[in-house]
């Protein structure tokens, strides 16, 4: 079905003469403009034809996209962020000629035996569990549906199942490396009080960076302050309270850790990054700290997730046989919450 101009130019506000020059390609248009309508078209065109397809294409069976909480930690952290991705993953489920099905598994409150029967009963093809709460004996009921699953943020070592990862060894390295270069040695890594995968492998990759750099033996540097922001922010109080003498730099494990010791340290009146510099691990929204231009280490997720889910249809159809762990490189944002020490030691 064709687009009115008409249409293009009451959702873009702009006039309808203007909208008629630039899909006919005529001059008097700015180039802005001209490309704003073009996009605008070929989004409204794309999704026509998805739902087309969608109502032509013979449904070849369901994928299940599982979200496994086991304390809720993470769930409450996501709450509204699955539907852009969800929809994203849907596109692709349906242009290989499948249905998707997203589900929240809560361990606490739910049936396990009721999922896995409604996975057989809706003909699920194969499952995409985002697994970062996940034990390694939580997966072997699922192995017995006979169906392929492809991971995210966990590893699977004895069931051999496919991973999508976060960098996280590396994300830890690019933290310490700069810091050290910064001039900082004693580091201070502040982390939750719940042992999830991706935060497991930080605090391993910490201890074996600082030894690396030749910084000391950092086990007795890893200060655990909650699982919440108040609760982080009430820990490290008391620990602002003890005193942090001699420490010159924190690395954040998540963004809870961030939020909570940020408003700790705000609070003190602790000049950032001038009493004590700070890097921290995942994204923050931009007035979560006022006054802290944060530097941090940023990961990738929902471009891991659905690409995690393209590797699944490619394993329902048979094209991937070897099992594969992809990790996805993380990047240093740099902020202005780091001292530079080295400049004014060696310079």
């Amino acid at each position: 079905m064709r687009i009115k101009a008409k249409e293009i130019a009451k959702e873009l506000g702009i006039s309808p003469a203007t909208v008629s020059l630039a899909l006919n390609d005529r001059p008097g248009v700015s180039p802005q403009t001209r490309q704003q309508i073009l996009d605008y078209v070929r989004e409204k065109e794309e999704k026509q034809f998805f739902v087309l397809l969608q109502r032509t294409k013979i449904c070849r069976g369901t994928v299940m996209m599982l979200n496994y909480i086991k304390n809720g930690i993470i769930m409450e952290r996501s709450a509204g962020q699955p539907s852009a991705l969800v929809e994203e993953a849907e596109r692709a489920v349906s242009f290989a000629g499948y249905q998707i099905c997203y589900r929240i598994y809560q361990e606490r409150t739910q049936s396990l035996s009721d999922l896995l029967e409604d996975c057989r009963r809706m003909n699920v093809r194969g499952i995409y569990i985002m697994a970062a709460e996940m034990r390694q004996g939580d997966i072997y009921p699922f192995l017995d549906l006979k169906v392929p699953i492809v991971i995210g943020d966990n590893l699977f070592y004895e069931a051999g199942l496919d991973s999508f990862l976060i960098y996280n060894r590396e994300g830890i390295e690019r933290c310490v490396v700069f810091l050290v270069y910064k001039g900082h040695s004693h580091i201070v890594y502040l982390a939750e009080t719940i042992d999830i995968f991706n935060f497991v492998e930080r605090r391993e990759a910490f201890i074996l960076e600082m030894a690396k750099r030749q910084c000391g033996d950092a086990t007795n540097r890893i200060r655990h302050l909650g699982s919440n922001v108040e609760d982080v922010y009430a820990s490290m109080r008391q620990y602002l309270n003890e005193g942090i003498k001699g420490t010159t730099a924190f690395v954040l494990e998540s963004s809870v850790i961030s939020l909570g010791a940020g408003k700790a340290l705000l609070e003190r009146q602790i000049r950032i990054p001038r009493d004590v510099s700070l890097i921290g691990f995942d994204a923050l929204p931009p007035v979560s700290l006022p006054g802290i231009d944060l530097t941090l280490i940023k990961g990738t997720h929902t471009k891991r997730h659905l690409a995690a889910i393209r590797h699944l249809i490619r394993h329902i159809e048979g094209d991937d046989e070897e099992i594969v762990r992809i990790y996805y490189k993380t990047r240093l944002l740099e902020g202005k919450s780091v001292f530079d020490k080295a400049k004014y030691i060696y310079r």
